[in-house]
């Protein structure tokens, strides 16, 4: 999954207050290593993966599929947290 960096999944555990033990459970993996290596940029998530990620996190997967999509299409590198924290204080209203 190339539209998801490392620094990118940090910003989603952290707005979720996870550990990364937590991500690794939630993801499947069996060691909290291969999560935190996804967060060093050594390897990625499968889109399953991430999409699990996503959701158990309380994240709609569809909104953080736009933020992905707009970032490519923009062709910047348009925040992850700022975006999700904005959209979480949408949702509140």
């Amino acid at each position: 999954m190339s539209y998801v960096s490392g620094s990118d999944l940090r910003k989603i555990r952290m707005l979720a207050g996870k550990t990364t033990k937590q991500m690794a459970e939630l993801a499947g993996v069996k060691t909290r290593k291969t999560y935190e290596n996804w967060e060093k940029d050594i390897g990625t998530p499968s889109f399953n993966q991430f999409v699990s990620l996503i959701d158990s996190c309380g994240f709609k997967p569809a909104d953080i599929v736009k933020i992905f999509i707009d970032r490519k299409e923009c062709n910047t590198q348009l925040d992850v947290g700022s975006a999700l924290l904005k959209l979480s204080e949408l949702d509140r209203f």
